[in-house]
Parts: C-alpha cells; sequence; structure tokens
C-alpha cells in the first residue's frame, strides 16, 4: 500500500512539472537558508560548553559602584584579588589569568616579517581548570628562565612538518623594542576548540601571580578566572567576596565583583572591550528568528500551492472515493506527496548547505564546530524534523482535498471554499509581511551604517595614517621629522591615543558640577603639540597649544619623580584643548585660568569630536601636550593624491630606522570602518534575508493567483467573447491580491519600525527613520506582487476563450 502511495505521488509530481519545480525550489530555498542561519546561531550557543569544569568556572567581573544608579562594569580586576579568592575563600578551588593576545613569530632566523599568530597567556593552573588533551612535550611542567609556549595541532602540522617542534626556540618580531624575546616550546596540544574564548594558535604559559591587595603600591589588573569547588553557592560567595572586597577599596568609589559563568562570557559581555572573542545574544535572537521567519514562509508557500492544485485534482479524488477509498487514505496519499516534495527538498538543501558552509564560515571569519554533520544523533533529529514538518505542513491541503463532497468532486465544483481562501489569503498578506519587515530592516540598517561611515566626526579621518603603539627608543622626534620631509606628508604626531583605540590615553571620574550626586568621566589625550593640527581639529576659541610655551609641554618624567603636591601643581599649569562639550559640562569659561577639578589649565576650546565609536555619547575630553613620549602611536596627515606615495616613503623610514622591528600601519578610516564590523555583516544578512522572503512571498501569491484563475476560467473566457481587453482582465484579478499586500505593508509597518527602534537604541548617534521608507518598502512588495500576479493574469487572459467555454 505504501508502495503504491509513492508510485502515485511519484507520478503526480513528474505530470505536473512547473508546479512541482516551483514548489521544490521554494521548499529547497526555504530550508536551506533555515540550515544555515540554525548552523551559526546552533555554534553560538555552544560557547564553552564543552568544558567538563565548565559549570564551575566564572569570570571575575570588577563593577564600580558611582552613585546614583551609575555604575562601570570591567572585564578585567585587581590581580591581587586572584591571590585573595585563592587563599581567603575556601570555595574557590584554583584561579588562572587568562587574556588573549596576537604575537608575531620568526621560527628561523632568516625570516624578517614572521608569522601573524593568536596566542593565550595564561597562568600555569590553566592545567587544572580546561581539558587541554597534550600531544607531546611536558607543558604543565614550566621551565624556569625562558617564556613557555604551547603550540596547537594545526600551527605544528602547518608550520613544523615532519618535525619535532618541542624544544624548539623561536623568536618574536618585536614591537615595543628593537630586541626579539625567545620563546621555549615546551609542548604541543591538541586544537583549542573554535567555540570558545580561548580561540588562539598557541599558549604563552606563565607562573601565577603572587601578587597581593596591598595598602599601597601599585595595583595591576587582569582578566581573571576562577574554578569554585562542587556545590559552591555563587550567589553567596559573591555576597561573602564584595562584603570582605570593602576593607581593600582605597578609591572614592566602591569596587563590586560578580562571577560570570564561562559560559555566558561570549554572548554576554557588552561591557568587555578588550575582549577578541566575542558574540552578542542580540544577533542570536534576530538569526533564530529570521530562520523560523524563512521557514515559515516556505512551508506556507507550500500550502498555498498544494492548496491551489486542489482545484485540478477534484476529480481525481471524486473517482478514489467512488472506488472505496475512505478519507484517511486519501489524506495518507497526500502525505506521501508532502514528503515526496520534502525529500526531494531536502536534498537540493543539503547539497546547497554543504556547498553554502565553508562561505558561511568565511563570512563569520572561524570555524564552526557545530554543524548539521555533527556526529550521528544531529543528523538523525534533522531527519526526523524533516519528516514531522513535512506531515505537519501537508495535513492542511489533505484535509481539504479529501473533504470534498463526491458529487461536487466529479463536477468540478470546489463548493464552499470561503474558510480555504481566508486561510490562504491569511498566509499570503503574513509571508509579505514578514518580507517587508525584513525589508525596512535592511533599508534602516543600510541608513544607519551609511550614517555611521559618513557623520562628521570632529576631525579630518581622510588621508590619515597610524602607526600602532610602540616604543620609540629615543628616535621618535628624528623619525617624525624625516617623515615631514616626504613629498606628501603634511603633519606628523605622537601620541598616546590613535582613532578607534578607546576614548583615550587615561580617564578618570569627577564630580558632575550640573548634579552633585553624579560623576561624569573626563578623558584625556596625550600627544605632541603637533596633534591638533594632524587631526585637523577646529578651535572655537583661544588658541591650539604649541612648542614656544613652555608649560603647554607636560614632563611625565619629571612629574613621576615628584610627589602629590608638586605633581598637582604640575598638572594644573599644565596647557590643555577641551572640547566644547567638555567646557559645557564642566563649566569651564574662563581660558588660561588653572582648574582643580580637571586638573589642567584650558587654554582653548575646540569643536566637538568623537573620539570613541558613535554608540557612545560624547564625554568631557581634554587633550594635553608631552614634552616628549618615548612610547605611543603615531598619526600622519598625508596630503590628497600622495597616499600611496606616503605610504611607500613611512615604510622605507621604518625599516631604516628601526629595522627587525614590526609596525602596524592602517589609514585611519578603515580602523573607524573596523568599529561597525557587526552591523555591517548584519546589513549583508539582511540584503540575503530580504531578498529569499521577498522571493518567497511571490511564490505565495503566485500559488493563490492560480487558483483563483482555475476556478474563474470560464468568467474569463465569458469576459474575452464579450470585448473585454487584456489589461481589463489583468487589473480586475490584481486589484483584489495588491490589497493583501497594502495590508500586509499596514501590519508589518508598526512591527519594523518598533524592531529598528529598539535596534537604533544601542546607537548614542543614530538616524530617525523617515516615512519614506515605509512606503518604499510597500512600494516594492507591490511592484514584486504585481509582477507575479501579471504573469499568471496574462497567459490566461491570452488564452483561446474557446478552450474555456467548451463543455466537457
Amino acid at each position: 500500500m505504501i508502495r503504491n502511495y509513492f508510485k502515485t505521488a511519484w507520478r503526480t509530481l513528474t505530470r505536473n512539472r512547473a508546479y512541482s519545480l516551483i514548489t521544490i525550489l521554494g521548499l529547497t530555498i526555504g530550508l536551506s537558508a533555515f540550515m544555515l542561519v540554525s548552523t551559526v546561531v546552533m555554534d553560538d550557543l555552544s560557547y564553552d560548553r564543552q568544558w567538563s569544569r565548565g559549570e564551575r568556572i566564572f569570570r571575575l567581573v570588577s563593577v564600580d559602584k558611582m552613585g546614583a544608579g551609575l555604575y562601570n562594569k570591567n572585564e578585567s580586576s585587581y590581580t591581587g584579588m586572584l591571590t585573595h579568592l585563592k587563599t581567603e575563600f575556601p570555595e574557590v578551588e584554583t584561579g588562572a589569568r587568562i587574556s588573549s593576545s596576537d604575537l608575531r613569530l620568526k621560527l628561523n632566523a632568516t625570516d624578517e616579517s614572521g608569522i601573524s599568530s593568536s596566542f593565550i597567556r595564561a597562568d600555569s593552573t590553566i592545567w587544572e581548570m580546561l581539558d587541554l588533551e597534550i600531544l607531546a612535550g611536558t607543558p604543565g611542567t614550566l621551565v624556569q628562565g625562558t617564556r613557555n609556549l604551547v603550540i596547537t595541532e594545526s600551527y605544528r602540522d602547518k608550520y613544523f612538518r615532519g618535525e619535532d617542534p618541542v624544544g624548539k626556540t623561536v623568536y618574536d618580531v618585536p614591537s615595543f623594542t628593537s630586541e626579539s624575546t625567545p620563546y621555549l616550546i615546551t609542548g604541543v596540544i591538541r586544537d583549542l576548540p573554535a567555540n570558545s574564548i580561548f580561540r588562539a594558535d598557541m599558549l604563552l604559559v606563565t607562573k601565577p601571580s603572587a601578587e597581593t591587595l596591598s595598602a599601597g603600591g601599585f595595583r595591576g589588573f587582569s582578566r581573571n578566572y576562577v574554578l569554585v569547588k562542587p556545590g559552591t553557592d555563587v550567589e553567596a560567595l559573591t555576597r561573602k567576596v564584595n562584603s570582605r572586597a570593602k576593607d581593600f577599596d582605597r578609591g572614592r568609589y566602591v569596587t563590586e565583583y560578580e562571577f560570570q559563568p564561562l559560559k555566558a562570557v561570549y554572548l554576554h559581555s557588552d561591557f568587555a572591550a578588550g575582549q577578541s572573542v566575542k558574540g552578542d545574544i542580540k544577533n542570536v535572537w534576530i538569526f533564530t528568528g529570521v530562520a523560523v521567519l524563512l521557514l515559515l514562509i516556505a512551508c506556507g508557500n507550500f500550502v498555498n500551492l498544494s492548496s491551489a492544485r486542489a482545484v485540478y485534482r477534484l476529480k481525481e479524488t471524486g473517482v478514489r472515493k467512488i472506488l472505496g477509498a475512505d478519507k484517511s487514505r486519501i489524506i495518507l496519499q497526500f502525505l506521501t506527496e508532502s514528503f515526496l516534495f520534502f525529500a526531494i527538498a531536502s536534498v537540493g538543501a543539503l547539497i546547497i548547505y554543504t556547498v553554502g558552509l565553508p562561505r558561511l564560515e568565511h563570512f563569520v571569519e572561524h570555524p564552526l564546530t557545530l554543524t548539521l554533520f555533527s556526529g550521528f544523533r544531529r543528523v538523525a533529529a534533522a531527519l526526523l524534523f524533516i519528516v514531522l514538518l513535512s506531515m505537519l505542513t501537508g495535513i492542511y491541503p489533505a484535509l481539504i482535498i479529501s473533504g470534498f463532497k463526491t458529487s461536487n468532486a466529479l463536477k468540478g465544483n470546489t463548493g464552499r471554499a470561503g474558510n480555504q481562501n481566508r486561510v490562504r489569503r491569511t498566509l499570503v498578506v503574513g509571508q509579505f509581511a514578514v518580507s517587508i519587515v525584513v525589508l525596512i530592516s535592511l533599508m534602516v540598517v543600510q541608513m544607519q551604517v551609511r550614517y555611521l561611515n559618513n557623520k562628521d566626526l570632529g576631525f579630518d579621518k581622510e588621508n590619515l595614517l597610524s602607526i600602532d603603539f610602540t616604543a620609540w627608543e629615543g628616535k621618535g622626534e628624528a623619525f617624525k621629522n624625516e617623515l615631514l620631509r616626504q613629498t606628501g606628508i603634511e603633519s606628523v604626531s605622537i601620541a598616546n591615543w590613535i582613532p578607534s583605540r578607546g576614548a583615550g590615553s587615561m580617564s578618570r571620574k569627577i564630580q558632575d558640577p550640573q548634579n552633585p550626586d553624579k560623576t561624569i568621566q573626563v578623558n584625556y589625550i596625550n600627544g605632541d603639540t603637533d596633534l591638533g593640527k594632524t587631526l585637523g581639529l577646529k578651535l572655537e576659541r583661544g588658541r591650539f597649544l604649541g612648542n614656544t610655551l613652555s608649560y603647554d609641554k607636560l614632563n611625565t618624567d619629571q612629574v613621576m619623580e615628584m610627589d602629590s603636591a608638586q605633581s598637582m601643581n604640575a598638572y594644573l599649569n599644565q596647557s590643555t584643548l577641551v572640547t566644547a562639550f567638555g567646557a559645557k559640562a564642566i563649566g569651564i569659561s574662563d581660558l588660561e585660568v588653572p582648574d582643580r577639578r580637571v586638573p589642567t589649565r584650558p587654554v582653548g576650546i575646540v569643536k566637538d569630536f568623537h573620539n570613541e565609536s558613535l554608540k557612545n555619547p560624547l564625554q568631557p575630553t581634554f587633550i594635553a601636550a608631552e614634552s616628549s613620549s618615548d612610547y605611543g602611536g603615531m598619526l600622519i596627515r598625508v596630503e590628497p593624491g600622495h597616499t600611496q606615495q606616503a605610504a611607500e616613503a613611512v615604510q622605507t623610514l621604518l625599516k631604516q630606522f628601526y629595522p627587525g622591528k614590526y609596525l602596524e600601519m592602517n589609514w585611519v578610516d578603515d580602523l573607524l570602518a573596523k568599529q561597525y564590523r557587526t552591523e555591517s555583516r548584519l546589513l549583508s544578512l539582511f540584503s540575503f534575508f530580504s531578498g529569499l522572503s521577498m522571493f518567497l512571498a511571490a511564490l505565495g501569491i503566485f500559488g493563490l493567483v492560480t487558483q483563483a484563475l482555475a476556478q474563474r476560467v470560464k468568467e474569463i473566457g465569458i469576459r474575452k467573447v464579450l470585448g473585454a481587453p487584456v489589461h481589463a482582465i489583468v487589473r480586475l484579478f490584481s486589484v483584489d491580491f495588491l490589497k493583501l499586500v497594502v495590508m500586509a505593508t499596514v501590519l508589518a509597518s508598526p512591527v519594523a519600525w518598533w524592531l529598528m527602534n529598539r535596534w537604533l537604541a544601542d546607537f548614542a548617534y543614530r538616524i530617525t527613520i523617515p516615512w519614506g521608507v515605509f512606503a518604499l518598502a510597500g512600494g516594492i512588495a507591490v511592484t514584486v506582487a504585481l509582477l507575479t500576479i501579471s504573469f499568471q493574469t496574462i497567459k490566461s487572459a491570452l488564452a483561446n476563450p474557446v478552450k474555456a467555454l467548451r463543455t466537457e
């Protein structure tokens, strides 16, 4: 019996090739898109859940309480806190400092540029926390007097093919000093999982810090992770730690601590600016919603197209009933057809999925650990899901077809189909509503990204070259002067800040003059006196910093040797530039007057400029000049039209002044664009989703039009005989269906407005969604629907009316 059902289903599929092709195409696209997007979601949710002790590993997060509900959360905490936790709290089993960075390694003496490598710097106690499989060497035992490097299996296979790297010494390409640092390879481990924040090519294993929370002296910061003992009440431990932490707090603000679960670090760390591997739970929800909606649209299309085909199969159904087939057998027959459609579409979807997976990994910029092919259970679950989906999707068309009365079916009369039409029209409205929401989202994201890239930042980001932070080794000024002699270079500045690298060289909290119960953050940017000129800042009042006035430049080396009273006096006499926002927020009106609140001597007010991402609001910012800086980055202003020539000249001089040193160069506009990489990816995804959803929605209305034309074929014939032109028939059918699209636009617009305003809320500077976006999205949807409708109606209107009116 089942075999017969499949034979009949296959004959039906091959007999109606056009219908079958459209149905399978819609399902294939919907299923493949769902699979690909679900893989990203599945991988994001799997981060750091593979460690056997993962449930007991927490990151120590510091929270500075500043009163009036204000706080500042940071992924780092005092290094001494780790020692304190391990010695004072029995609930803590062990802990380690773990951070990620990049390194350029020279594997042989002749290599000048080195190999860019990512590494995890960790205390040796990491072996007690993570399940790291050792393949060679004894990396668990620290070799004193050198830096211990443990490389991964893939790194070994790529760069040490055919040889044993354990015991070899490699050297870095220095970026700060001119001296290379040796690293001893002490072992090889299995590759670190790609779905982990500890994703890297190697480990740099160090001795645990013995730093304590002493009352005085320097306190370092690090990213601290702790392993608590089984059964520990983490909430109770948090209360105990914060109760004791007050004894060590020596700042103006209370610092409290949170224990962030390791499995939450990847997706729930919007506060962690220094975290290199980071996701966003909001994007997970966006991707999940889009994947489900695409699948629903594809399934809705199948329902619409299958229901439309029911009109053509009335007599077949009637004959089956006369021959003794009951309703359950007819339902089973059509469910078999549904399963066959889904099975063929699934094969096509899997092919697209397999081909698209490497491209998807390139898009997300890391391998995807969990895919549909990750183990038999996952494959079995996917197959079961497809079977259930085919049954659930096919049951409604099967009930419709099996529900016709035998007499009506033999006459080709659909009977009372009002409820069926309402369901199909509802599906079409829903499909277009989803498509319009995605289309509006695409437009809004595109407008916001364009706004971010084109907004006036208050400084000139074009033709501005940057050299990353380094130690200038006493040759910085000479290098700068030589650069100024090169053709095409207008100005050069050495500074402790470059655009996209935080808010400034340092920051501090001061009491808000407008509201004493609150505090405001003040940012300081240190550089030479050419910084304002090189950035292209605009002076509103006062003067720029100059080389002729001795107090315009602070000698930081001398300040470090002063006592607190002397250093305060030095800072009060230091000249600074202040942004217009900073002058207004702090209440600075008189220039050339020392201000103890800051503390500096503001000598000029410059136009506001955005020293941070546009996701962050403006903050008071002061620019101070140092008499000499042997550490920092460099900004180089290039004349328009000389970018290539100037970049080559900089590279040549770098090799002359700093041979064997690797200094990274970037154009500032590229650095700023990278700040919005997530938004750019979202734009690409919405472009892809928008095209898919609109195509699938068009297939849905195609099915509805097909059914309507089949039911009214004789009416069309009569109208043609009576002289109705083609365009009149097209208009007759188009109006009703276009009403559905307009209704979808009305329903989708407020939903899209709400969703995109929630998304835009993450940006301190954002666009206002114009009404034209909704009109344009509706217009595009109407155009797509009109083209789809016209294709079918014109074909029917041009048909010979004699065939339509012939009595069979």
